[in-house]
C-alpha cells in the first residue's frame, strides 16, 4: 500500500500517532510518506490536536481517515499500533537522542471543564505503557502525561524513568497536590530537565504544597513555571492572591487565560463582533487577565513592579475608563 501522512496542525512537534502508524505500516513492506500534491494515495491518514487547524487541499486518496481530539475525542489507534515503538525519523530534527510518550492516560480532575482530558481519556490515571514501548537508550524524554502523578503504578513508573539515567522533561504537567516526602525522594532520583505545575482552583489552597516542593530542592524555584488559569471561575483578586503568592516563593506564575482565542486574535487585538457575544463586565475581566498575563509573564517588568495595580500599561487603561468594544465613542 502506498500511505500518505498529514499533520494537520504543523511539523513544529512530532505528532505520536503518526509516528507509530507509520512505523506498523512501514514494518508491514508498505511504503509510507508525508502527503504530497499529485499522488493518489491508496489511503490518507489525517491527525490533529487542535479543532481549528485546517486540512491542507489538493490531497487525493482511495481512502481518508482522520483522527485526534481536533476531530473528535473517541477515535483510537488500533492496539496493536498504540504499542508500535514511534518511527522517530518522520521528525529527524525534533527527535534527535529524544524520545516522546505518555506512560499513562486519564486524570482523576473531572471537575476540571476546561480540561478534555477526563472525557477523553477517563477520570482514572492509569498506566498505559512501559517506557521501553518509546524509549530506546535516548538521552532526552519528553512526557505528555496529563496527570502521571495521579497513577497507583507512578513508583514503577517513576523508578523506569530514573534507571533510564535520561534528562526527563514532564511536559505533561506534575500535580503538585500529590506531593509528599517520599514522593519527592522518588522524584529526587530523576534527573529532571523541567517540572510543569499548575494552581487552577482558586478554591484550592495549594501553598503548603509549593512550599514543600521549594524546601525540597529538588529544582531551583525560579526557573519553575506555574500555570494559573484565569478567566474561567476565579475573581481578579483570587487570581491576584495566586501570582502573588508564588511570586513570593520565587516561582515563575504564567497567568494562562481561558478562552483567550473567542475574545482576540492571534496578535491580541479584539475580535470584530466580540461585544455581541459577551457583555461589558465580561470584556472589562478578560481585558484585565490579558494586562495581567502581559505583567507576569515578564520576569523584568514584575521584578520592577511587582504590584499589578501599578503596571502602567493595565493603569493606563483604567484610568480611560476600562475601554471595551461597543463603548459609545
Amino acid at each position: 500500500m502506498n500511505i500518505g501522512l498529514v499533520d494537520v496542525d504543523s511539523h513544529n512537534f512530532p505528532n505520536i500517532p503518526l509516528m507509530k502508524l507509520s512505523a506498523y505500516h512501514k514494518r508491514n513492506g508498505d511504503c509510507v510518506e508525508f502527503a504530497r500534491e499529485g499522488i493518489i494515495y491508496d489511503r490518507l491518514y489525517m491527525s490533529k490536536i487542535f479543532t481549528e487547524s485546517r486540512e491542507p487541499e489538493g490531497l487525493e486518496a482511495k481512502e481518508i481517515i482522520r483522527g485526534g481530539s481536533g476531530y473528535d475525542l473517541e477515535n483510537r489507534l488500533p492496539e496493536e499500533i498504540e504499542h508500535t515503538y514511534p518511527d522517530y525519523g518522520l521528525y529527524p530534527e525534533l527527535t534527535k537522542d529524544t524520545a516522546y510518550g505518555m506512560l499513562t492516560r486519564g486524570c482523576p480532575r473531572k471537575d476540571h471543564g476546561f480540561c478534555i482530558t477526563p472525557e477523553k481519556d477517563g477520570c482514572i490515571s492509569r498506566k498505559t505503557a512501559n517506557l521501553k514501548e518509546f524509549w530506546n537508550g535516548q538521552k532526552n524524554i519528553i512526557l505528555l502525561d496529563q496527570n502521571l502523578l495521579a497513577c497507583k503504578d507512578r513508583s514503577d513508573l517513576l523508578g523506569q524513568l530514573k534507571e533510564s539515567g535520561a534528562r526527563v522533561d514532564f511536559q505533561g504537567g506534575t500535580d503538585v497536590r500529590f506531593l509528599n516526602g517520599s514522593l519527592i525522594e522518588e522524584l529526587r532520583g530523576i534527573k529532571v530537565k523541567d517540572f510543569h505545575f499548575a494552581w487552577d482552583n482558586p478554591k484550592e489552597d495549594l501553598k503548603e504544597k509549593f512550599r514543600l516542593f521549594k524546601e525540597s530542592k529538588i529544582k531551583s524555584v525560579d526557573r519553575i513555571g506555574v500555570y494559573v488559569l484565569t478567566n474561567y471561575w476565579s475573581s481578579v483578586e483570587e487570581d491576584l492572591y495566586r501570582v502573588y503568592t508564588l511570586r513570593e516563593m520565587g516561582f515563575l506564575p504564567y497567568v494562562m487565560i481561558y478562552d483567550k482565542q473567542k475574545f482576540v486574535n492571534q496578535y491580541g487585538k479584539w475580535r470584530a463582533g466580540v461585544e455581541r457575544t459577551y457583555t461589558r463586565e465580561q470584556m472589562i475581566h478578560f481585558k484585565t487577565c490579558q494586562h495581567m498575563q502581559r505583567w507576569s509573564s515578564s520576569r523584568s517588568v514584575i521584578k520592577i513592579c511587582p504590584d499589578f495595580n501599578d503596571y502602567e500599561p493595565y493603569a493606563k487603561w483604567k484610568r480611560s475608563g476600562c475601554p471595551v468594544p461597543g463603548d459609545k465613542k
